[in-house]
């Protein structure tokens, strides 16, 4: 297959997957209200309080969820909720399958067939596996985490590579502020083993 086809073929097979998962049904992810009402949901993240609960309650991580993942429903909000999750999730895991691609593209790491089936596992690895329905804003930096290592591997550490990595971490959002920090940990591996050796 050639080098330009694996991507956009990982991807529909990526997207036939998760559209296989019981059509029509909507899985119970973290933020449940966030797909079934984005923009209620949404304009209440804005706010410490919520009294959408009985007696209220001060809300939890809301915030976090205005983007990208809140975007993401608010301009999907058209579409069945069903269908606007199986696209979230193909996007997650898409992202991660394209990364992890092109991370090891960079590192010159095996042959394109390797190169594909590594970034399948990590894609479908039983990490992604079990949050992506239940809590997907944790899957989500996880996926981005190959974007900010294959842009700090030039040879030269440039502002232009330091945005390509930031880009990512940008987009992690602020849902769970253990779940960037983890994403970024290689990252910050990566940078220590460079300045430890001069580079």
């Amino acid at each position: 297959m050639r080098a330009r086809l694996i991507h956009p073929v990982g991807w529909l097979l990526i997207a036939l997957l998760m559209f296989a998962q019981e059509p029509g049904r909507t899985a119970a992810d973290t933020k449940l209200d966030l797909l079934v009402d984005p923009a209620g949901f949404l304009a209440g993240a804005t706010h410490a309080w919520t009294d959408v609960f009985p007696l209220g309650q001060l809300q939890n991580q809301a915030y976090g969820y205005l983007f990208p993942q809140g975007a993401f429903f608010l301009a999907t909000d058209f579409l069945p909720d069903w269908v606007a999750q199986r696209l979230w999730w193909t996007i997650v895991v898409g992202v991660g399958f394209s990364g992890m691609l092109v991370l090891l593209g960079r590192l010159r790491v095996g042959p394109p067939a390797f190169r594909v089936l590594a970034a399948a596992l990590y894609a479908f690895s039983p990490r992604s596996l079990t949050t992506l329905t239940a809590i997907s804003s944790e899957t989500w930096p996880v996926m981005l985490a190959p974007w900010v290592l294959a842009a700090l591997l030039d040879e030269r550490l440039t502002w232009r590579s330091a945005a390509r990595a930031v880009i990512p971490v940008a987009l992690m959002g602020a849902v769970n502020a253990t779940a960037t920090l983890a994403a970024c940990l290689p990252a910050g591996v990566l940078l220590v083993w460079r300045v430890s050796r001069g580079r």
